[in-house]
């Protein structure tokens, strides 16, 4: 358990070198069975299945500097994809001086760099932090959040949030956002496993591909499991740290103890669940999120704070909006035990994204390129949000399970050996058969013979 900020940016070092390791673990296993069909065009016995030894020493470095470029650009475009999709408006002193002015000074008093600063123009109070430096990090508040602080629960929030950037929290969950962002890209893009009962054809003509593709409908079912995991362990310790280090660098835990009251359970917004471990206000532990309870939060600051949590100290408010600043926070004496838990509201369902053949997916690439982003993206989400489809530990929807049990029944009956030659049944259905009829099949195509006993070179 960490025990303080040095504690917890140590384990946040670990926590970052074993969700890579997860990585390297997930795109190796779909990755392998995403390369089988290609690679069996001209090395059958060195597939993931068929010869993994060989498949490792020849194919391993490529997959893996592949899936560390595909992960690097993922990790390093993670505060831009936030920029984009929940419309935040880069801000300088100019255009919003006030709060410019509160995050350059937690900035400084905290020790790390100045990221970029922006705003979310939606009523909701909330707050993130994403990513570190100048280029890459981003401190970002919503407008309901400038309109409700005042400036000294506003710098509490603010130091709440750069001191995520300073303890690596950002660092481990851009990674977790790489992984699960990969994980899905190449569940998506698996051809190998059963989604549609058309694919039933396959393993009846070639009864080798029915190990295969359960074999791959597995994997690719655990290398979720192990990104989902991985977003799971995410430690609900890294609030508590970052409201205790807020308290040290502003030595106002009273005005943090009001901004929770002020923002807990009201900051959800549209697009915010998509993002819900980065937000200030996010969904508790018992609600399926990654924060502490806000009265959890509460009861710490309130025992951190101590003697410093007193109610009537003045606060600077220099609010433009003169309502806002009629009914001040400060004064008022409340406890954790008075606060009422208000539960966000539900986001609406994701809609299933139309279902397009190989050819029309091609033809909307070349003739809409904007809308064959946004329905690969649709499609992306799809998959990532929605962790129980019920799919087994095989990956088969319930509407396949009956499908796939018959045809497996059906092909077991008809290649049953009358002649109790049960080796000769097993090899009919291992990917080794696969491998074979692929490399018998490799000199039927060539135009001329190269070599002295007319087979292909």
């Amino acid at each position: 358990m960490a025990q303080g900020y040095v504690t917890h940016a140590a384990e946040n070092r670990q926590r970052l070198y074993l969700i890579v390791a997860l990585f390297v673990l997930a795109i190796t296993m779909i990755g392998g069975m995403a390369l089988m069909l290609p690679i069996s065009l001209f090395d059958p016995h060195n597939t993931l299945l068929t010869g993994p030894l060989g498949y490792f020493a020849r194919y391993g470095l490529i997959t893996s500097a592949a899936g560390g470029a595909l992960f690097w650009w993922l990790y390093q475009a993670h505060a831009d994809d936030l920029i984009k999709r929940l419309n935040v408006q880069p801000v300088s002193r100019i255009d919003e001086p006030r709060f410019v002015r509160l995050a350059e000074e937690q900035c400084i008093a905290l020790g790390i760099r100045a990221p970029r600063f922006g705003v979310i123009e939606t009523p909701e109070p909330n707050a993130l932090a994403v990513g570190e430096g100048p280029q890459r990090g981003l401190i970002a508040v919503t407008r309901g959040l400038l309109d409700a602080l005042d400036d000294e629960e506003l710098s509490v929030v603010i130091a709440h949030e750069a001191s995520h950037i300073r303890n690596g929290d950002t660092k481990v969950l851009a990674a977790n956002h790489a992984l699960m962002r990969t994980a899905v890209l190449l569940q998506v893009n698996n051809p190998l496993r059963f989604e549609d009962w058309r694919q039933l054809i396959l393993p009846l003509l070639l009864p080798p591909f029915l190990l295969i593709m359960l074999l791959s409908g597995m994997i690719t079912m655990a290398s979720m499991q192990i990104a989902w995991l991985a977003r799971r362990g995410l430690k609900l310790s890294r609030d508590h740290i970052a409201d205790g280090e807020a308290v040290r660098a502003t030595h106002r835990p009273d005005a943090l103890h009001s901004a929770l009251i002020k923002i807990g359970g009201k900051g959800a917004f549209p697009g915010s669940a998509r993002y819900d471990e980065l937000l200030f206000d996010g969904r508790a532990d018992a609600e399926g999120g990654t924060h502490p309870a806000i009265v959890d939060r509460l009861t710490a600051v309130a025992t951190l704070g101590k003697d410093l949590m007193q109610a009537g100290r003045p606060r600077r408010d220099t609010r433009a909006n003169p309502e806002a600043r009629a009914a001040p926070m400060f004064g008022r004496k409340i406890n954790a035990a008075a606060f009422v838990p208000r539960s966000p509201p539900p986001e609406p369902k994701l809609v299933k994204p139309m279902e397009l053949t190989n050819d029309e997916l091609t033809k909307l690439m070349f003739k809409d390129w904007k809308g064959y982003k946004l329905h690969v993206a649709q499609c992306n989400a799809w998959f990532e949000w929605r962790e129980s489809d019920n799919r087994n530990f095989l990956g088969l929807k319930p509407e396949m399970r009956i499908p796939v049990m018959g045809m497996m029944a059906f092909l077991l009956v008809l290649h049953f050996p009358s002649d109790g030659d049960f080796k000769r049944f097993a090899y009919k259905f291992s990917p080794n058969a696969y491998a074979d009829f692929s490399a018998s099949t490799q000199g039927t195509f060539c135009s001329s013979s190269t070599r002295p006993d007319g087979r292909c070179e």
